[in-house]
């Protein structure tokens, strides 16, 4: 039986990482519809776009996230998830420290691949976004695997 997922992605800002895992995660779960997405940041300001450089490494991808806006995180977010993957440990202890009952569905989006996480790429150019994308793109197919496994 398919369960229903709600997959919540935290960066700092949510124009960068976290859209960008987002739009990741829809195309590369396509196959799951039950499944949804959506992301949030740990010091969002509401209503901000995705960066170009995260629109661009996206449309490479064949996702479009143009509608995309910013939002922080909010305990409403954080209880409608059933799993939150952050993008650093700084904001995984964020998540812990303002969301302690949620402790249980919060992980590093990396957790599954051994690395230690995903670098904040603003500032850096579009090989930085585009380096992003590949990290994301292997720690999202592994949660994915990990989430089929436990169906």
């Amino acid at each position: 039986m398919t369960q229903r997922k709600h997959i919540l992605f935290i960066c700092t800002g949510n124009t960068c990482r976290s859209p960008m895992a987002e739009g990741l995660f829809r195309k590369l779960s396509a196959h799951h519809p039950e499944w949804q997405a959506g992301s949030a940041g740990t010091a969002a300001w509401p209503g901000q776009a995705a960066s170009p450089e995260t629109l661009h490494v996206l449309r490479e991808h064949g996702v479009n996230l143009s509608s995309h806006e910013s939002r922080p995180v909010t305990d409403e977010l954080m209880k409608n998830a059933t799993d939150v993957y952050a993008m650093t440990e700084s904001h995984l202890a964020a998540l812990l420290a303002n969301f302690p009952e949620h402790a249980d569905k919060v992980r590093l989006v990396t957790c599954y691949t051994g690395n230690r996480g995903i670098a904040d790429p603003i500032g850096c150019g579009q090989t930085a976004y585009n380096n992003v994308a590949r990290q994301l793109t292997t720690a999202i197919q592994a949660i994915i695997a990990r989430m089929e496994q436990q169906e």
